[in-house]
């Protein structure tokens, strides 16, 4: 418990693997786009609040081709048992940057010493009076790479992940959550948060056969709006944040709701915090979409 009360400060700081490797962990941590040959992914400095995690900063801008959109940046942080990706659009160096400016997809993969994670982002910017609303959706999957237990396969199975951030829904869950959607929504409520915050969540797990043992994959985006009690303005989103996070083996499942959700909540109060005064200043240097 004292472990997922340390990752929940910090997480998430969301087909079959490409390149997943079936026997030891690869020397280097790399990353990559489908059909290319992936490159190396320098460590970045530890952190102090992530003991015996593996920090992985990247940017996707310097490995994707031109982009109509301001692409995300990102981290990777890994250990055996446990491993966080971050993803946050929004910001650029002078301030906030619209995130969403046109119809987009792009995949990238990363393979780590322990868990390996293959993403797409689609984007659907909202485009009319019948799409009113911008739409991010994250696809993939993660493989444990590693064996931690006696009985273990390695590599575990590819469990797959399905987060969709609608602008003009306050909470999106797939059809399929097998866990209850009411403790999301409670937790949500009792945040606070402003009226324009938006999330989208998944929760997945698998049985790291032949053991009993769960890899369980807790997926999030969050984002905000600027006016959504505004029935006359599209509902566009101001920046988003998020990614996936995982677990072996699976904690109870009050603690896993606790755990991801306080994580998505926490990252949408510190994308406010850290960024607002440069998104106030830029504001009026930026021309509204």
């Amino acid at each position: 418990m004292k472990r997922v009360a340390t990752v929940t400060a910090r997480a998430l700081l969301i087909g079959i693997a490409v390149f997943v490797a079936a026997g030891s962990p690869v020397s280097a941590t790399t990353i990559g786009i489908p059909g290319n040959a992936p490159g190396n992914l320098p460590a970045g400095p530890p952190d102090p609040n992530l003991p015996g995690y593996n920090l992985y900063p990247f940017m996707l801008s310097g490995l994707l081709p031109p982009s109509p959109n301001p692409l995300p940046t990102g981290l990777f942080a890994e250990s055996p048992l446990q491993f966080n990706l971050v993803m946050l659009a929004g910001f650029g160096p002078t301030g906030r940057i619209d995130p969403i400016v046109a119809p987009q997809v792009f995949n990238f993969f990363i393979i780590g010493d322990f868990w390996s994670v293959q993403a797409q982002f689609e984007y659907k910017p909202k485009s009319s009076i019948f799409f009113p609303s911008d739409v991010v959706t994250m696809t993939g999957d993660v493989v444990h790479r590693i064996a931690p237990h006696e009985g273990e396969f390695a590599p575990g199975p590819a469990v797959l992940f399905n987060v969709v951030l609608n602008a003009g829904s306050v909470l999106t869950l797939p059809p399929d959550l097998n866990v209850p959607s009411a403790t999301i929504r409670k937790a949500l409520r009792d945040a606070n948060l402003p009226a324009g915050a938006r999330f989208g969540v998944d929760v997945e797990s698998a049985v790291h056969g032949p053991g009993t043992h769960e890899d369980t994959i807790f997926g999030i985006l969050a984002g905000e709006i600027s006016s959504p009690n505004n029935p006359f303005v599209g509902n566009e989103l101001d920046f988003w944040v998020g990614g996936v996070a995982g677990l072996h083996p699976t904690p109870e499942p009050a603690t896993l709701l606790l755990w991801g959700t306080a994580a998505g909540l926490g990252f949408l109060a510190r994308g406010r915090g850290r960024h607002g005064s440069r998104v106030d200043a830029s504001a009026r240097a930026t021309p509204a979409r």
